[in-house]
């Protein structure tokens, strides 16, 4: 039977170099700076205009649906 010592050591997280780094992360362990400019930050606005638009009605599909299922629940016994 193995000792406690042989089991500890197979417990041991074994992870490659590769599966040490983290995402946002240079080969030599530092955290990558990004310096987002104004012109960035407009093109993403422009490009995710959709966005808002799409939650609005996705909010106001689940409202209808809700008062939908309050109705049946009064309505149906």
């Amino acid at each position: 039977m193995a000792d406690r010592s042989d089991r500890d050591k197979d417990r041991q997280i074994r992870l490659s170099e590769a599966q040490m780094r983290q995402p946002g992360m240079r080969g030599d362990a530092r955290p990558v700076v990004s310096n987002a400019s104004a012109s960035e930050t407009s093109e993403l606005a422009e490009e995710y205009s959709y966005v808002a638009a799409d939650l609005k009605r996705i909010g106001g599909i689940a409202l209808i649906m809700l008062a939908g299922l309050v109705a049946l629940a009064l309505l149906l016994p």
